[in-house]
């Protein structure tokens, strides 16, 4: 493990000695946009630093990203007017769509939001210390209390979400909700800096899957969460699916 571990950072490194070497603006892609940061100082990332998000980007948004597929595909197949819904979307762009046309499809970005709503991976944001005393709801916070924000039990508000136990993607069609409001990937300056990718790859996973594939749940009973590691809440392992039908309309990206 740690042989493989040390060659990634081996092929990481020689890639961003590479792009300093070779610098091009034009470049969109997510080390390039981590090598293009500055500090109020000006000043860039270093190679460690470089190497860390790259780290993070990599390996540490599999889980997470895998974790929220498995729900989404659990939701649709469990409320089959959504998985129609969404089917119909998808084929309506035909077989060779462009992925951006994909990413963004409506009733898509509507359920992958509402998954990670109702199922958010991470249910707590990362903390922040206090500089300064604070009045907060009543109470009387000094400086350096630790104040932690729970995404999941922000997500089940039933002021903001009308029945926040049910799946309902169009609540995402209707509102448009604030940074305060809806936060699967944390904010402020510690947002998942995997936010974009995992997105695009939800997106484009489930329209290859859905237009190739006719699953079914082997039942359909609720499903439970158990914890991985520190802080990651994903299905429980049993949550099993079986192939019904390969389909001949089949997306090509």
């Amino acid at each position: 493990m740690w042989r493989s571990r040390n060659e990634v950072h081996r092929t990481i490194l020689e890639e961003i000695k590479e792009r300093r070497e070779q610098s091009n603006p034009a470049e969109s892609d997510v080390l390039s946009r981590l090598m293009s940061v500055r500090d109020e100082a000006g000043q860039q990332l270093t190679d460690a630093e470089l190497l860390y998000f790259s780290m993070i980007t990599l390996f540490n948004g599999y889980e997470t990203t895998s974790s929220t597929l498995t729900w989404i595909l659990y939701w649709i197949h469990h409320q089959p007017e959504i998985h129609d819904k969404l089917r119909d979307e998808i084929n309506a762009l035909g077989a060779n769509p462009d992925p951006i046309e994909i990413y963004r499809l409506p009733y898509l970005t509507a359920i992958c939001k509402e998954t990670q709503r109702l199922c958010p991976v991470v249910v707590n944001g990362s903390g922040r210390i206090l500089k300064s005393p604070l009045q907060f709801m009543g109470y009387q916070l000094e400086p350096g209390t630790q104040l932690i924000p729970s995404i999941y039990l922000t997500h089940m508000r039933e002021d903001l979400y009308p029945q926040p136990q049910r799946f309902i993607p169009e609540r995402f069609l209707e509102k448009k909700y604030s940074q305060y409001e809806y936060f699967p990937f944390g904010g402020g300056h510690a947002i998942c800096s995997g936010l974009a990718l995992a997105q695009t790859q939800m997106k484009l996973v489930l329209a290859v899957l859905m237009s190739r594939l006719q699953l079914a749940l082997t039942n359909n009973r609720p499903i439970k969460t158990e914890n991985v590691g520190a802080f990651l809440v994903t299905p429980q392992r049993d949550l099993q699916m079986v192939v019904t039908e390969f389909k001949r309309l089949q997306i090509q990206i």
